[in-house]
C-alpha cells in the first residue's frame, strides 16, 4: 500500500510530489502520460535560418494538416496548441475525458506534465490582495515559492511591478527585450510619474526561461521556436517530474486513467483504467491528492458519489487580445533573434472596473502569420498587404481579467459519463479600455478598438473553483488545508481549491498551494 496517491502530473501533481520527496515520502503518481512522439524536424539555430534553407511545413502545419485545425473548422483555436510538436498535450482529451460544452470551450490535457508542456511560462508570485476570499494566509505559501524559484529558474527583476508580482529574491536577470517592447519600456521610464498616476505600471515579466545556464539547462538563444518545439531553456513539469523519475523517487506509473475513489477508516482505494488494455485496476494508499486539473478533479469528486445532480462552480479568468502597433517601427525589418512569448507585464489598477488588470505583451516573430489573418478588417488582399507591413510593428496584449468579472459556469456530471458545462454568454465592457487605451498610445502602442478581440470562455486555460476552499465548507469544498469536506484522507491539491481568480497567470500560486497541501497531508 502507498502512503501517498497522487493524481496527475501537471504542474500542481508534480509540485505536491516535489514536497513529498523533499519530505522523504516516495509517493505514487498515477497518469496518463502522453509524451511527445511525433516524427517530426527537430530544428536547431533560429527560426527563420531554418526556414531559409528548409521547408518548414511539417514544423508549421505537419502531415495531418493539425496546424490548421482552427483555420479549416473556422473556429477560434489556442495558436500554440495548433504546432504539430503540441498535438500530444491534448491526445484523446475528447475521448478520455468527454465534454458537453455551452458557451465555454475547455482544454484538456492528459499528456506528462499536463497543459505546463504548452504554457507561456509567466510564474508570478502571488500577494495578499490576489488572497482576498482564500482561506489562508500569503505566509503559508511564501516558503514554497522560494523553494520553487530555485527549482525552477524564474527571470525577471524588481522593478514597478514588484509590489504586484512579489518578493524578487532569487531571480535570474531578465531576458533581453525585443527593439519593439525596448521601445515600449524606454518610453515608460520617461513618462513613468503620470502614467503611475493613471493606474499604469510597466515592467519585466516574471518567466520560467533561463537568461542563464541553471541546474543544468541553457540559458534562452532568441530562437523564435518557442510556438513550435519544446525548448530546454523554458521550464515546464515535466523537467521534475523527469528528475524525480531519474532518481528513483516517486513511483510513476502513466497509462493510468482516474475514475473515482472510495474511502475506509484505514486507507483509500483508487478506481482507474489502463488505457491500453481497459484493464480495471486500483490501487490503495493511506492518502489521496487530487491534482487532475480543475476539471477533472471535479469529475473524479462527482464519479467517487454517482452524482448526477449536483452542478458545481467553474472559474475561469476572461481575456481580451488587444493588437497593438508601433508606428516608429513600420517599415524596420523583422525582429528575428527575440524571445517569442511575454516580453513585458502591464498592471492596470483601473477605477472603472474597480479591480487590477493584467497584460502580458507579446512578440510577433514565433506564431504563424496566419493567426492574425482574419483580424485585420479589410479584405483578404487588404490583410495580407496590412500583416507584410504591419507585422514587424505590432506586438499583442493579452489583458486578463479577475475571475470575478463575469458569472461562474456551472459544471454536472450527466448520466452517460460526459461533463455538462454551461457558461452564460458574456462580454467584457471595452468601453472602460479607454484611459488603458490612452496610457498605450502615450508608450507609442497604438490600437483601435474593432481589432481587440475576446476569446471564448475557457480559451486563457486558467480553470479553478470547481471544489474550493471555505473556512467552513460544506459539500464539495474543501477545508484551508485543501481536505475535502466528508472526506478524511482526500485532499484537492491543484486550483479547483481556489475560491477566486486574480488577474494574473493562476500557475505559481497553484504550485505554491499544492506544496503547501502536500505538506499539511504528510503531517507538517
Amino acid at each position: 500500500m502507498a502512503k501517498f496517491i497522487v493524481v496527475g502530473s501537471g504542474a500542481a501533481g508534480v509540485a505536491a510530489a516535489l514536497e513529498l520527496v523533499r519530505r522523504g515520502v516516495r509517493p505514487l503518481l498515477l497518469d496518463v502520460g502522453y509524451t511527445n512522439h511525433a516524427d517530426l524536424p527537430r530544428v536547431h539555430g533560429n527560426l527563420y535560418d531554418y526556414r531559409r534553407g528548409h521547408d518548414s511545413f511539417d514544423l508549421h502545419i505537419g502531415p495531418d494538416l493539425g496546424g490548421l485545425a482552427s483555420a479549416l473548422a473556422n473556429e477560434p483555436g489556442v495558436a500554440k496548441l495548433n504546432a504539430p510538436n503540441m498535438a500530444f498535450v491534448t491526445r484523446d482529451a475528447d475521448r478520455l475525458a468527454p465534454l458537453e460544452q455551452t458557451h465555454f470551450q475547455a482544454v484538456q490535457s492528459f499528456a506528462a506534465g499536463g497543459l505546463g508542456n504548452a504554457w507561456g511560462a509567466g510564474l508570478y508570485r502571488w500577494t495578499e490582495n490576489d488572497l482576498d476570499n482564500f482561506p489562508i494566509a500569503l505566509s503559508a505559501l511564501q516558503p514554497y515559492f522560494d523553494v520553487l524559484t530555485r527549482e525552477v529558474g524564474i527571470s525577471g527583476q524588481d522593478d514597478d511591478l514588484s509590489r504586484f508580482f512579489g518578493d524578487p529574491a532569487g531571480l535570474l536577470p531578465p531576458l533581453t527585450l525585443s527593439y519593439n517592447a525596448r521601445l515600449a519600456h524606454d518610453a515608460y521610464l520617461k513618462k513613468r510619474d503620470a502614467l503611475q498616476r493613471a493606474g499604469v505600471y510597466l515592467g519585466f515579466p516574471r518567466v520560467a526561461a533561463l537568461s542563464r545556464p541553471h541546474n543544468g539547462r541553457p540559458a534562452c538563444d532568441y530562437n523564435n521556436l518557442e510556438f513550435w518545439q519544446a525548448q530546454p531553456y523554458i521550464y515546464t513539469p515535466v523537467v521534475t517530474l523527469q528528475e524525480m523519475i531519474s532518481r528513483d523517487q516517486i513511483d510513476y506509473r502513466p497509462g493510468m486513467l482516474v475514475h473515482s475513489w472510495q474511502e475506509n477508516d484505514n486507507a483509500v482505494t483508487v478506481q482507474a483504467t489502463d488505457i491500453h488494455n481497459q484493464a480495471p485496476l486500483q490501487f490503495t494508499g493511506s492518502t489521496l491528492l487530487l491534482a487532475a486539473g480543475a476539471i477533472n478533479t471535479a469529475r473524479i469528486a462527482l464519479q467517487s458519489r454517482n452524482d448526477f445532480s449536483t452542478r458545481l462552480p467553474l472559474l475561469e479568468n476572461p481575456i481580451l487580445q488587444i493588437p497593438l502597433i508601433l508606428p516608429r517601427s513600420i517599415g524596420r525589418r523583422l525582429d528575428t533573434h527575440a524571445f517569442g512569448l511575454v516580453q513585458l507585464n502591464l498592471v492596470w489598477q483601473s477605477a472603472g472596473h474597480g479591480t487590477l488588470l493584467q497584460g502580458s505583451l507579446i512578440e510577433l516573430t514565433a506564431p504563424m502569420r496566419s493567426e492574425f489573418f482574419g483580424r485585420f478588417p479589410l479584405s483578404a488582399r487588404g490583410n495580407l498587404a496590412a500583416m507584410r507591413t504591419l507585422l514587424p510593428a505590432m506586438m499583442m496584449m493579452q489583458l486578463y481579467y479577475p475571475g470575478s468579472a463575469q458569472p461562474p459556469a456551472e459544471l454536472s456530471l450527466s448520466p452517460n459519463g460526459r461533463l455538462r458545462i454551461v457558461a452564460p454568454p458574456h462580454n467584457l465592457d471595452r468601453g472602460a479600455l479607454a484611459p488603458l487605451l490612452a496610457a498605450l498610445r502615450s508608450l507609442g502602442l497604438w490600437t483601435h478598438p474593432a481589432l481587440i478581440q475576446q476569446p471564448p470562455t475557457g480559451h486563457a486555460i486558467h480553470y479553478a473553483g470547481t471544489l474550493p476552499m471555505n473556512d467552513d465548507p460544506a459539500a464539495y469544498q474543501c477545508d484551508p488545508t485543501g481536505r475535502l469536506h466528508g472526506t478524511r484522507r482526500v485532499f484537492v491539491a491543484d486550483s479547483a481549491g481556489f475560491p477566486t481568480l486574480p488577474a494574473k497567470n493562476m500557475s505559481f500560486g497553484m504550485m505554491a498551494n499544492a506544496m503547501r497541501i502536500a505538506a499539511t497531508a504528510a503531517g507538517s
